[in-house]
């Protein structure tokens, strides 16, 4: 086997034990949202969590990118222990290697759809920002959308901003929470040279 064989059969995510449970108001005890999840995604899966309306979808996605802390267990992410890292440490891991779809899209209003891809990619130093964030734009169908502000797009076409702007940074993982639910938007395209996130975690 050589190191390249082994580093595929590392997962890319991995989750051990994972349990989420908060404290109910007025001494009403506690609420399990999660509890004990183990499960491992290797390099190039797709992977669905399916469930009913809050049976702790999205909850999980949130911990699975360390955007929440867990009541116990682990998430490991390309071998690193996310829960071992300081918050900051954890936020810069998650801009390194992660791109997460938001279930309302988290736009800010006061940006154009340019602007709302452009911000991270400034953030984490792209030089070619604005080319970048255009040409995504441009894969989801939203050429002629750059300069609206979210209030003046469609759901459907603020959803294909977020996926522009999750997909521009070339992320090792993409998380969607509910990818589907509004339809009607083209599928993103791997820009040419690009490489695919993945694997991609979506909560339906």
């Amino acid at each position: 086997m050589n190191l390249s064989d082994t580093a595929l059969s590392i997962p890319v995510i991995e989750i051990d034990g994972l349990s989420k449970q908060v404290r109910l108001a007025d001494g009403q005890g506690d609420l399990h949202i999660l509890q004990d999840v183990s499960f491992a995604v290797g390099a190039g899966e797709s992977v669905a969590i399916v469930g009913a309306s809050g049976s702790g979808k999205s909850t999980l996605l949130g911990l699975l990118a360390g955007l929440d802390v867990p009541t116990q267990g682990a998430v490991r992410l390309q071998g690193t222990d996310l829960f071992g890292l300081d918050e900051d440490a954890r936020a810069a891991r998650r801009g390194e290697s992660i791109g997460f779809v938001f279930q309302s899209f988290q736009l800010l209003p006061a940006l154009t759809a340019l602007e709302n891809v452009m911000l991270p990619l400034e953030l984490a130093g792209v030089d070619d920002a604005r080319a970048v964030a255009t040409q995504w734009l441009e894969r989801v169908g939203l050429g002629s959308r750059l300069r609206h502000y979210p209030k003046h797009l469609s759901g459907g076409e603020q959803q294909r901003v977020a996926l522009a702007r999750a997909f521009a940074g070339e992320p090792a993982i993409l998380f969607a929470d509910e990818p589907t639910g509004i339809g009607g938007q083209p599928r993103p395209r791997r820009p040419r040279g690009g490489r695919a996130p993945c694997p991609l975690v979506d909560a339906r």
